[in-house]
């Protein structure tokens, strides 16, 4: 049987908030482990990474954005895998 590789995976994801929800989008994401907002623009986008181990974590992660009061949409930018 071989052994599952173990791997770390990184996506880029822009979230698309309700206009005036953006602070509380923001608190939200950043308790969330493995999860940081580096932006926030003036037209209620943030800009976050997701950075965990498995692919199925950051999967879940990426999917609970969706019940976060204020979010409006969410889209993946960025994906990359890799060995550790």
């Amino acid at each position: 049987m071989a052994k599952a590789e173990e791997t770390i995976d990184i996506c880029g994801v822009l979230v698309h908030a309700t206009k005036g929800k953006e602070s509380e989008v923001e608190a939200t994401l950043q308790a969330i482990e493995g999860v940081d907002v580096h932006h926030v623009t003036d037209n209620s986008r943030l800009v976050v990474t997701v950075e965990l181990d498995g692919k199925g974590q950051v999967i879940d992660t990426m999917d609970s954005f969706r019940d976060i009061p204020g979010v409006v949409s969410t889209v993946l930018t960025y994906q990359h895998s890799e060995e550790v």
